[in-house]
């Protein structure tokens, strides 16, 4: 492949980029000069194609048949991570395996479901940040971070003296700087829904697993049919506890900042100009805490004005595609009136998050508590953010809420 290397062009692996948020200045480059580029890390064999534009990344996303998952959705995957769950965990899997997989996995997360949830967010909100204003902490993250585990955690039926090692691992798993640690992390998960999914089949006592369990078969050789082997239980189950994690963790930590940074948008939610399921929306857009997916083409392709061959990884960039000038009217204002906010944080197409609705509800309910018991929010030193291109996101958050 030959391609001219723009001698300008911002390095989207220079260290510490993605310590803060001077990426964005980089996004903006390339899709002002080059949205569809060619990159090759120093030191790597393998390159890739980047792309930054929302039009395309949205095609990347709903190409099912063209782009596949199953070699791995994120930079720095090993051929024998990805192969060891490929059509086995849903993130990592292609049709009609993906079909069938999530035919039983959206289910805990149906809208019926998460209604009858909305009771307990709502309490887990309240308590979460009356704690944060009765005995602050120098880091308000100690609290937020609270709030998806302990929601996902109960979503799951999972044991309540192990969430806090659960939100520990989990964290490990995504943002450790060590590769040991992070696979470490990723393995003591999988043994531990090992174990959830032994017991749950010898007792039936997890309900949420046991739902999960009903659709298990011997094997999936039967592509088309609504069920699961155990296997694949066990890995969905840590895929569904990270997704439930992760995201929300990071967007909930950067709508508060936000917040506090900008006290007119805050006064926009308590006066009542703003509706919080409006403002919620914003606070998708602007966190993009899952920065990019990849994927694998399978045979030729265009995107934009660049063919792609046959086995080229292509990436997308969430936070790029989010501050598209084409799409979004001033996309670096954080405007929480902001309203026909398609932002691609949850994704688009066939991988659309399933957690989707439990993260806005989550999110939401933040926000109509701090309206009810917060008068201001202020920062009170600098946030530090976790330096990951994958999920990224603030693991500092010098913020006070005051009543």
């Amino acid at each position: 492949m030959t391609r001219q290397i723009v001698s300008d062009a911002p390095d989207l692996f220079a260290p510490g980029l993605f310590d803060g948020t001077g990426f964005y200045d980089a996004f903006a480059w390339y899709r002002a000069h080059d949205p569809v580029s060619w990159q090759q890390p120093e030191g790597s064999a393998d390159g890739f194609w980047s792309v930054t534009k929302y039009r395309d990344v949205v095609a990347v996303h709903r190409d099912s048949t063209r782009m596949s998952s199953t070699k791995g959705i994120r930079l720095g995957t090993g051929a024998s991570a990805a192969a060891a769950v490929a059509d086995k965990m849903l993130i990592v899997s292609d049709p009609p395996h993906h079909t069938r997989m999530k035919r039983v996995l959206a289910q805990p997360f149906s809208h019926e479901v998460l209604t009858r949830a909305e009771t307990y967010v709502e309490a887990v909100v309240a308590d979460v940040v009356a704690a944060a204003m009765r005995e602050p902490e120098p880091d308000l993250l100690t609290y937020i971070r609270r709030i998806p585990t302990d929601v996902i955690c109960a979503i799951m039926g999972l044991p309540r003296e192990d969430w806090e090692w659960i939100g520990k691992k989990t964290t490990e798993a995504f943002e450790s700087p060590s590769d040991v640690q992070r696979a470490t992390a990723n393995s003591e998960i999988f043994q531990y829904f090992y174990n959830m999914v032994g017991e749950s089949t010898r007792t039936g006592a997890n309900a949420f697993i046991r739902s999960l369990l009903g659709h298990a078969a011997t094997t999936n050789t039967d592509p088309e049919s609504a069920r699961l082997t155990d296997e694949e239980v066990i890995f969905n189950l840590s895929g569904i506890l990270s997704g439930g994690n992760e995201t929300t963790r990071f967007t909930l930590a950067s709508l508060t900042l936000q917040l506090a940074h900008h006290p007119d948008q805050w006064r926009r939610i308590t006066t009542g100009e703003v509706d919080p399921t409006t403002a919620t929306e914003e606070a998708l857009r602007w966190s993009a805490p899952g920065m990019h997916v990849m994927r694998t083409a399978t045979e030729p392709l265009r995107i934009g004005d660049t063919d792609i061959a046959p086995g080229h990884r292509v990436v997308t960039w969430t936070g790029s595609a989010n501050r598209d000038e084409d799409v979004f009217a001033a996309p670096d204002t954080f405007d929480v009136g902001r309203t026909a906010n398609r932002h691609l944080t949850f994704g688009a197409g066939r991988h659309m998050c399933l957690g989707s609705r439990l993260a806005r509800l989550q999110i939401t309910a933040y926000l109509r508590t701090l309206r009810r018991l917060v008068r201001t929010i202020t920062a009170t030193g600098e946030p530090r953010y976790n330096g990951s291109n994958f999920a990224w996101g603030l693991n500092e958050l010098p913020v006070e809420l005051r009543d």
